[in-house]
């Protein structure tokens, strides 16, 4: 007979997903052991039913991973379509037959309910931004891929990221809801605020 261990976090999975229906003490539920995004979200979204994200098995999905490189920033941006996907708001936005067990969808809600927090050290921006040091890897991982910046859309170097600065200041000013010339983005508050500070002091490369 196999025995399966069931971790802290799992367990508390289990008892978020049957209770916080009916019940309503906050402070009891924010005592349950924390769900890691960095050790159980991310596996969740870089493997399974999520694989046309990852290594570039699907020339039209967002990649949230490449081999050894994970896309954090990009998989944190869509909390909204995760959230819609385990509460059922809203099928997959690509295959509409995608879908997350019943174990990894009370993973995530439980995620969720605790706020969506990168427990991988947060976003604190601080000192110089540059170019090379702070925005090119943002590009690489978010922006560039098989069906965005550096193949159908222009490479973003560091003179069309100058040139192009009204355009960035309007995309961090709403998250990417608005101001990108392509389709609407979601960026989260560490690649806007990265971004916005860069600009703001004076575009280093």
């Amino acid at each position: 007979m196999k025995i399966r261990l069931i971790t802290m976090a799992s367990l508390a999975t289990i008892v978020l997903s049957t209770f916080s229906s009916c019940y309503k003490n906050k402070s009891d539920i924010e005592s349950l052991p924390t769900v890691s995004f960095r050790s159980e979200i991310v596996p969740i979204v870089t493997a399974g039913g999520c694989g046309c994200h990852n290594n570039g098995v699907s020339s039209t999905a967002v990649q949230f991973s490449h081999l050894d490189t994970i896309f954090y920033p990009t998989i944190l941006a869509r909390v909204t379509t995760f959230k819609d996907m385990v509460t059922d708001t809203t099928k997959h936005p690509g295959d509409g037959g995608v879908r997350f067990t019943p174990t990894q969808k009370a993973v995530m809600q439980a995620w969720i309910a605790q706020g969506a927090k990168d427990d991988g050290g947060g976003c604190i921006v601080s000192g110089t931004i540059t170019y090379t040091a702070n925005i090119l890897p943002i590009y690489n991982s978010t922006c560039k891929s098989s069906t965005c910046h550096g193949t159908v859309s222009p490479v973003l170097s560091y003179s069309t990221m100058v040139n192009d600065k009204a355009i960035l200041s309007a995309m961090m000013k709403s998250g990417g809801a608005t101001g990108h010339p392509g389709p609407v983005l979601s960026l989260n508050t560490c690649t806007t605020q990265t971004i916005a500070t860069w600009i703001a002091q004076g575009q280093a490369q």
